[in-house]
């Protein structure tokens, strides 16, 4: 998880709260839309991750 997808993810819920606050359709789904962003680059993040630490596993099996 970096600072960047969490800044999606809270700004994106904040904005879909003041949607439904204020009855603003687009607000709620631009929210929607910005913390749904958040979350899939955290799971590509950790997708990434995953990968690297696999790559290094065989990396090091093979010396």
């Amino acid at each position: 998880m970096n600072l960047e997808n969490t800044k999606d993810k809270v700004v994106g819920k904040a904005t879909e709260l003041k949607g439904k606050a204020t009855g603003s359709k687009l607000d709620e789904l631009k929210g929607k839309a910005q913390n749904f962003f958040g979350k899939a680059k955290d799971s590509f993040d950790e997708a990434r991750r995953k990968s690297e630490e696999r790559r290094s596993q065989r990396e090091n099996e093979d010396k």
